[in-house]
């Protein structure tokens, strides 16, 4: 049944059909509780009638026996009647409190007879349906009332097809095995069970349960909209379960991993993400809680990822679990080393020299500072070496520029080689530095000795040279620690100076400064 709201208010309080089966019920009980108290009084009349018979066969008297068996008829009577009225306020009474308990249930209830026609309901069936007090008070019949609903448009799914609405009604009644819920009017839905009896009724109970249905739809429809969002994500999200077990996966992730969503389902996290790094056991949810992981990934067909993870909680007193959303910055992680790589190398362009490929001057400076700095700090040795090619004008004059060229980078190879990790400079034209620190000048005096001899071991040609006739080096040396006040010119200006003295005194020589440390 249902029905359009009404468009005028119950005028008076309606008779609960209730009354009419309780009083049948409660004259039955009457009707028989006074059949057994008649049975006792014939039963007491008729043993003194007996006893009368006795008495006048014996020859005595009967009149005692006549009002004796007239008295306890009389008395049994009357203490029936008082039982009989006593009841009868015991059964209104149940009565009352039955049809206050009906009223009061949150929910319609409903009794229909073998025929169907309703002989029982209580007032929430009224306030659900007002309109057809009339026909409930009537005792209309289940299909009389359904019919007038379906075409009166109180039923929704029933408009433009009321007839066979109906039939599949009438063909459920009774049957459903699930309750039944059922849209009426004003947006109102109903839940309604219906249970056939032994006698072949039918009880009925309707709930309202528009709250519930209305939060559903809400409901359905959020999960809806987040369902959008996750599918129409650029970045993968994964559910999980405490485990680190992936439980759902959206289009972004399979296209992210190369997998499908059949494939990932029921696999651990680790299936994607680099373990190795971390372990499995470090790739549970909760660990992952609570800021961005970066982390290295691995495509189905073997190409590296490189991911931001972000984990979040999802629990409820039914469900624990974790929602990953991971973004892939692969690209973006190319071009930092990208530009990682182009910055070190302008950095070494600015530092290197272009024909020597060793540091160039400013390098030099740079290193001076720091290292005059530290030297400073630490109260360590700094020692600098100044290497001068000998004749080097006379050798491209002889050899020509080109060689020239050529003989520089054979000589900064030679001293690379000879400073070990120490960083070897040109210093200018045909001139090298090269600064050691934390070493001491005894340390300082080997390091040149083994360029000195590298050098004429190499016998690089030098035709124009009026020495043995190879190519010679002249070195100076001076080692200090840095004192306050001081800066690194002091150093540069000693090792300049014993680089002259060796040049004067005939040079392919060391000279160290006599103020070393």
């Amino acid at each position: 049944m249902s029905s359009p709201p009404a468009t005028a208010p119950v005028r008076r309080r309606p008779r609960m059909r209730w009354a009419a089966a309780l009083r049948g019920t409660q004259d039955l009980l009457l009707r028989k509780g006074m059949g057994v108290l008649l049975l006792l009084c014939l039963l007491m009349q008729l043993a003194c009638f007996l006893a009368g018979l006795h008495a006048h066969a014996q020859g005595e008297p009967v009149l005692g026996w006549a009002i004796a068996g007239m008295v306890p008829g009389l008395l049994a009577a009357v203490l029936g009647l008082l039982m009989l009225f006593h009841g009868r306020r015991q059964i209104q009474r149940a009565y009352d409190q039955l049809e206050e308990a009906i009223d009061a249930l949150p929910a319609s209830v409903e009794i229909f007879d073998a025929e169907d026609r309703l002989v029982a309901y209580n007032r929430k069936l009224i306030e659900i349906y007002p309109h057809m007090w009339g026909a409930f008070d009537r005792g209309a019949s289940f299909a009389e009332m359904a019919r007038a609903s379906a075409f009166s448009g109180g039923v929704p799914e029933a408009r433009g097809r009321e007839e066979a609405w109906l039939a599949e009604r009438l063909a459920q009644r009774g049957q459903q095995v699930e309750p039944l819920l059922q849209r009426v009017h004003d947006n109102k839905w109903l839940r309604i069970h219906e249970q056939r009896t032994a006698s072949g009724g039918i009880v009925g109970v309707r709930m309202d349960v528009s709250d519930l249905v209305q939060e559903q739809q809400r409901l359905a429809a959020s999960q809806a909209h987040l369902q959008a969002v996750i599918l129409a994500a650029r970045n993968a999200i994964i559910t999980l379960d405490t485990d680190g077990h992936m439980l759902e996966v959206n289009p972004a992730c399979e296209a992210l991993f190369g997998y499908t969503a059949g494939e990932l389902q029921g696999a651990h996290l680790s299936m994607v993400l680099d373990a190795s790094e971390r372990g499995e056991a470090r790739l549970q949810p909760q660990l992952l809680l609570g800021r961005q992981h970066e982390m290295n990934g691995r495509h189905r067909g073997g190409i590296g990822l490189a991911l931001q993870l972000n984990v979040a909680e999802v629990k409820t007193a039914t469900t624990h679990l974790f929602v990953c959303i991971i973004a892939d910055f692969t690209e973006r992680k190319r071009q930092e080393l990208r530009l990682r790589h182009a910055n070190e190398l302008l950095a070494r362009q600015t530092t290197t020299d272009g024909l020597t490929r060793v540091g160039n001057r400013r390098l030099f400076d740079e290193l001076l500072r720091q290292g005059w700095q530290r030297s400073q700090q630490h109260a360590q040795p700094l020692s600098l070496l100044l290497l001068d090619i000998d004749h080097f004008k006379q050798y491209n004059d002889c050899h020509g520029h080109v060689a020239g060229d050529d003989c520089l980078r054979r000589v900064a190879s030679l001293l690379q080689s000879c400073v070990n990790e120490a960083v070897l400079c040109r210093y200018g034209g045909e001139e090298f530095a090269v600064l050691l620190e934390n070493v001491d000048a005894t340390e300082a005096r080997q390091v040149a000795q083994r360029c000195l001899d590298s050098l004429r071991l190499a016998a690089i040609p030098h035709g124009a040279s009026p020495l043995r006739g190879g190519v010679t080096l002249s070195i100076g040396h001076a080692t200090r620690v840095a004192q306050p006040g001081e800066d690194g010119g002091l150093l540069v200006e000693l090792a300049d100076a014993a680089l002259y003295a060796a040049k004067r005194n005939g040079r392919a020589r060391l000279v160290s400064d006599s103020r070393c440390a």
